[in-house]
């Protein structure tokens, strides 16, 4: 399912949403192109500050995503 609508704060939603919905670390590799991409857009009614807010809390949320599933992968070769 892809995103409906071009705003900014929508696409930024729905990318979480991605992000949170992944259960196996190979999706990861595809949140972090969107996230990719999601930096790479231009809105020109974002302030600089404000756009980097947006791509702070994508490029946190992958990345925690991405270590909560290395330690659950992790965790089952352990046991």
């Amino acid at each position: 399912m892809a995103a409906i609508s071009t705003h900014y704060g929508d696409v930024h939603r729905w990318i979480l949403k991605v992000i949170d919905s992944c259960t196996e670390y190979e999706q990861i590799f595809t949140a972090h192109r969107l996230v990719s991409n999601f930096t790479n857009m231009k809105y020109p009614t974002l302030e600089w500050f404000e756009k980097s807010s947006l791509n702070g809390q994508l490029i946190s949320a992958v990345y925690d995503k991405q270590r909560q599933l290395l330690e659950k992968q992790y965790e089952s070769t352990r046991s």
